[in-house]
């Protein structure tokens, strides 16, 4: 076996192991740390698909702000004293198990149907600076706006966290 192609099932085994305890952890806390690392192997995936950039920015935004927001809602909202009720029948875990592989079969068929042209990754030759003076020059205000949204997303935290504790 090729160490690049074990450097790759490391990083699958990664993904999917994070992604798993993102789903079946009983505890907020262990769901929020399946996610933390579900999205270091998504880096990890842009860092093996020669994407450097990407990976970046999946780590800055994904692993770095995303999981310190959701902490930050973890925290100021509490602990939560009841269990979801989402999966307590047999019948709603089976019609979402069917529209999961309804959406999987749909979705590799339209991978394997499509006709992917070779040659098209070579064509653009951008660096990291060329990414960065286009984000900064032309595309200054929807960078912005993200962080607008960001600074929204916190404070609607903090006011979800404060009417919860007004109604106990």
């Amino acid at each position: 076996m090729i160490i690049a192609d074990a450097i790759f099932i490391l990083i699958a085994l990664m993904t999917m192991v994070g992604a798993l305890t993102t789903i079946l952890a009983r505890s907020i806390i262990y769901a929020m740390l399946g996610l933390v690392v579900t999205m270091f192997g998504i880096a990890g995936m842009y860092i093996y698909l020669n994407a450097p950039f990407i990976a970046m920015m999946q780590i800055l935004i994904y692993v770095g702000a995303i999981s310190i927001l959701i902490a930050f809602a973890i925290m100021l909202v509490g602990p939560l004293s009841q269990r979801p009720r989402e999966w307590t029948t047999l019948t709603r875990f089976i019609i979402a198990l069917v529209v999961a592989a309804f959406t999987f079969f749909v979705f590799i068929k339209i991978v394997v149907g499509s006709k992917w042209l070779p040659g098209m990754s070579s064509a653009l030759n951008l660096t990291t600076k060329d990414i960065g003076r286009t984000l900064f020059d032309k595309l200054m205000l929807p960078f912005e706006l993200i962080s607008l949204l960001i600074v929204v997303a916190i404070i609607g935290a903090i006011m979800i966290a404060l009417f919860s504790r007004e109604e106990k």
